[in-house]
């Protein structure tokens, strides 16, 4: 008689539950998907085929008889439902991928990094003391400071080449729902001119009475550029906008107004970087324009649901402590 054939043991029902059941490598694809924009993007974040991300979505699609993503071309979206899945659990990615960081960070001898990304403005404000105060306390700590626009800036928190973000949170954006936001400081906007410019005598300063100048603003990615944008959008005067420079750093700025180009928008903290008698020395005035043009609400970024490393945590309270809200 021939040999008999073992029989393979019957799987259980526990382990068929087991397999069945949501894994957490399905929800870190749809997390990098949000995050990538693709499959094929969220393939190489996770040194993953791209069938595989595919299939491990598909199968969170089927566990929750919703769809997730759509696409569109070769982009992916998440879906409304998406959304709302990623809301709850990209805390417990951004918490899980951070355990490695905090365990490293408790062994003694671990090297400990801060990486601060702020504007040159922000930097050099009042934070430079609460900067100076932190490296006696703390000097272990490498910290690394980053001169970023707002916009750059709490896009290197999102992904993770920088720990901490102090940038501008202007009207009519909303930041990434992944980042803790927490206010921290608010300062008014001001016009700068030269001395004697028409800009000086006006009583009631209005939008229209700015826009009647050329124009020299912050780049882009500024929050005071993002927020004179969209001022000036919901009052549907975007065509009468004539900016002649834009620049990265305030002494520029305030070098083009002297010379007459034109006037410029900046926050006061700003300014008082490089101290208002500097600004009245070049010949130059400033007027509040918060009625006109609102506050820079500055505010402290860090990623939401990632577990906070101590020395970290430090920092960010002493800035807190330090600078208050004003106006």
């Amino acid at each position: 008689m021939g040999a008999m054939k073992s029989k393979a043991p019957p799987v259980r029902s526990e382990e068929r539950r087991y397999f069945k059941e949501v894994r957490f490598r399905q929800i870190r694809a749809l997390f990098e998907i949000s995050r990538q924009g693709s499959f094929a993007a969220a393939a190489r974040a996770l040194g993953m085929a791209t069938p595989s991300v595919w299939r491990q979505v598909r199968a969170l699609e089927d566990d929750y008889g919703v769809r997730f993503v759509a696409a569109k071309g070769r982009s992916v979206r998440l879906t409304e439902d998406g959304e709302r899945l990623m809301r709850l659990a990209a805390p417990l990615v951004e918490g899980f991928d951070s355990l490695r960081k905090v365990f490293l960070d408790l062994q003694s001898g671990a090297e400990r990094v801060l990486r601060l990304a702020a504007s040159a403005s922000v930097l050099n404000s009042p934070l430079r003391h609460v900067i100076a105060a932190y490296r006696l306390s703390q000097p272990a700590v490498r910290l690394t400071l980053i001169d970023a626009p707002s916009r750059v800036a709490w896009g290197m928190v999102e992904s993770d080449s920088a720990d901490l973000a102090i940038v501008g949170a202007p009207s009519g954006v909303v930041l990434p729902p992944r980042l803790s936001v927490v206010p921290f400081a608010s300062h008014p906007f001001e016009v700068i001119f030269p001395e004697g410019h028409p800009l000086g005598k006006v009583r009631k300063m209005g939008l229209r009475d700015i826009l009647r100048h050329p124009l020299i603003l912050a780049g882009e990615d500024s929050s005071s550029r993002l927020q004179f944008d969209h001022v000036v959008s919901e009052a549907g005067l975007t065509s009468l906008v004539n900016i002649v420079m834009t620049a990265g750093n305030v002494p520029s700025i305030l070098n083009y107004v002297g010379l007459g180009m034109g006037v410029a928008i900046l926050t006061r903290s700003a300014i008082e970087a490089i101290s208002f008698p500097a600004v009245k020395k070049a010949g130059l005035a400033h007027r509040d324009a918060s009625a006109v043009l609102g506050h820079d609400n500055l505010v402290i970024v860090h990623p939401k649901g990632r577990h906070e490393l101590d020395h970290i945590r430090v920092f960010r309270e002493m800035a807190a402590a330090s600078l208050k809200v004003d106006g």
